[in-house]
């Protein structure tokens, strides 16, 4: 049976941060992957905000991840950004838009990073 993938953003998460991490969990399930996003701290009146707007529900809180664990990380690529113990996870794709800092994998995976500009329309 294939594990469940974990879906992250850094610690101090932000809209983009949450957001991503509920993308991406819904790419790997439409992909048939077994997927989760989590989120690595408290969200703020912002993201709240957006998730209620959209009828979305705020993904459940990982504090750390068991060794093995598959994971991937969206919107960061540092260690020190990430759960506790990421270092023994399965870390399978990161997807970021942030310089690349120094993250060491055991394994070959995919990286994807480019910069990005965000811009966000507002509706009257």
């Amino acid at each position: 049976m294939e594990n469940k993938i974990f879906i992250f953003g850094h610690k101090s998460p932000d809209t983009d941060s949450i957001a991503s991490s509920i993308s991406m969990a819904y790419l790997q399930t439409k992909l048939g992957k077994m997927a989760e996003p989590r989120r690595l701290g408290n969200i703020s009146k912002e993201t709240k905000y957006a998730l209620d707007y959209f009828k979305i529900g705020e993904p459940e809180l990982l504090e750390n991840i068991e060794n093995d664990s598959s994971v991937i990380l969206v919107d960061h690529n540092e260690a020190s950004q990430s759960v506790d113990n990421i270092e023994n996870a399965s870390i399978k794709m990161i997807v970021d838009h942030h310089r690349i800092n120094g993250l060491v994998t055991a394994e070959p995976l995919y990286y994807y990073s480019e910069p990005v500009r965000m811009y966000l329309y507002y509706y009257l």
